[in-house]
């Protein structure tokens, strides 16, 4: 229909290629390609790289980790296809999918067959995709959670901030687990000592808003026999200030027109398939404006990508 239309000249204008795209969209192929957006943007794709160590975590098995990975797909193809498509839904609904195999690690009973179910959870406890045990499992170490990846990937991910690498003379050698100490008592070191202070003070303030979540997403109120403490400051967004928990945390980013911003900087560049350039700005500018003027409506967001001029038209080759 797609070759049919073009032979016809009828994707000459905005309109006509709007009208192609939400045709497009309306077809379930276009679930896996939406999908797949999430799996690649969030990273959760690379959890079969994600080892953990049986000894700590016993309970992780190749089933449970296939199933986390689903999670993460069935509830972003429910916001987008049987929800409102809202980002505010992606970052904040208490509900997941869960089959018999990943119901334990959230505590769910009742739960049979390898299908994945739409189930509640707990909204004291999780709150969208970012709470997810596929996320917290792959933003985790083998044997511990990780503040740090957490934290980056709050900035990289949905605030679009770029954080520094360490320094080329660093070894990076993170402290062993050690009895009695809470993973924030070791990662605090970072905030007190140059040169990691500069930008782990980015990173680790909101990395230790998961520490509920253990290495594989498990809900935790003790590490090490300490309480929990999740709190932390939100720096450098339009919704700067304290947060207790990633519960909160998520309410903030999904109040962020820094967030929402980023999240159209990102479906851009996946529709792209590159990076934005300095052509690229007005396409953006254009594009983040729809995407507010529809309270985040995702759904909308992929049909404004294909109005932008940096979609419709290409560069002339000079021979």
């Amino acid at each position: 229909a797609l070759f049919a239309a073009a032979d016809a000249n009828q994707l000459q204008t905005a309109d006509q290629v709007a009208t192609q795209a939400t045709r497009m969209l309306a077809d379930p192929k276009a679930h896996p390609a939406v999908t797949q957006f999430f799996s690649e943007w969030l990273g959760v794709d690379e959890i079969a790289n994600s080892p953990k160590d049986p000894t700590v975590y016993a309970t992780y098995t190749p089933q449970v980790r296939d199933a986390m990975q689903a999670e993460t797909v069935a509830f972003a193809d429910w916001v987008i296809w049987q929800s409102d498509a809202k980002l505010s839904t992606l970052l904040t609904a208490p509900v997941s999918f869960v089959n018999q195999t990943l119901a334990p690690l959230y505590g769910l009973t009742g739960i049979t067959g390898d299908a994945m179910q739409k189930v509640a959870l707990d909204p004291t406890q999780r709150a969208g995709i970012v709470t997810e045990a596929a996320l917290m499992t792959v933003l985790g170490k083998a044997d511990r959670s990780s503040p740090v990846l957490r934290g980056k990937f709050v900035r990289e991910k949905f605030l679009c901030q770029t954080v520094a690498p360490p320094p080329q003379n660093i070894v990076i050698t993170p402290p062993p687990v050690m009895p009695g100490v809470s993973t924030r008592e070791m990662f605090t070191m970072h905030s007190t000592v140059e040169p990691c202070k500069s930008c782990h003070t980015l990173m680790d303030p909101i990395g230790f808003g998961f520490e509920n979540y253990d290495g594989i997403g498990q809900w935790r109120t003790t590490d090490q026999g300490q309480t929990v403490d999740a709190s932390g400051p939100l720096t450098g967004s339009d919704v700067d200030g304290t947060f207790n928990g990633a519960v909160d945390l998520s309410h903030k980013l999904a109040e962020s027109s820094d967030v929402r911003d980023c999240v159209a900087t990102e479906w851009f560049r996946y529709a792209m398939g590159r990076g934005e350039a300095a052509g690229d700005t007005c396409a953006l500018t254009s594009l983040k404006q729809s995407f507010a003027g529809t309270q985040a409506d995702i759904g909308k967001l992929l049909v404004a990508v294909t109005q932008t001029d940096t979609f419709r038209y290409r560069l002339a080759v000079t021979p």
